[in-house]
């Protein structure tokens, strides 16, 4: 389900731009009054923005747990991810709420240097920042 909405400028601070739906028929907004900060909009401030709210669906947790190498299947071929390894970010194969796809699209390609490694995945340096990703979002490179 997808619900979109448009959003009115309404007031404005030298950080943050705010926003206001106009009443519906029915007299009740769909949103609240909406702050959006100054760096993240185009300049001149825009008078009006879309707001889209997709929902994810929720998926309960099975009452079965997966094999402690599932994390780790990607690898089998080439062995466990070691620290220093070379990564490449991939699509993500595993997505859900902790790693939505949106999220990763600024990461996809990226070539980074593991750090360190936790049960689900490894912390990658990438240039002058460091992110954890999960071991279904990394592929080992050479």
């Amino acid at each position: 389900m997808t619900l979109i909405t448009t959003l009115t400028l309404t007031d404005e601070t030298d950080s943050e731009a705010h926003y206001a739906e106009k009443l519906g028929e029915d007299g009740s907004p769909l949103l609240g009054t909406v702050s959006v900060q100054k760096w993240a909009l185009p300049k001149p401030t825009p008078s009006t923005v879309r707001v889209v709210l997709d929902f994810y669906e929720t998926v309960r947790p099975s009452s079965s747990r997966p094999a402690a190498d599932v994390a780790h299947r990607p690898y089998a071929a080439e062995g466990v991810l070691r620290l220093g390894a070379t990564v490449i970010v991939v699509k993500n194969r595993l997505s859900g709420i902790h790693q939505p796809p949106e999220w990763l699209e600024q990461y996809l390609g990226r070539t980074g240097t593991v750090l360190w490694t936790t049960a689900g995945g490894a912390m990658v340096k990438l240039d002058n920042e460091a992110t954890w990703f999960p071991y279904a979002e990394l592929e080992v490179h050479g």
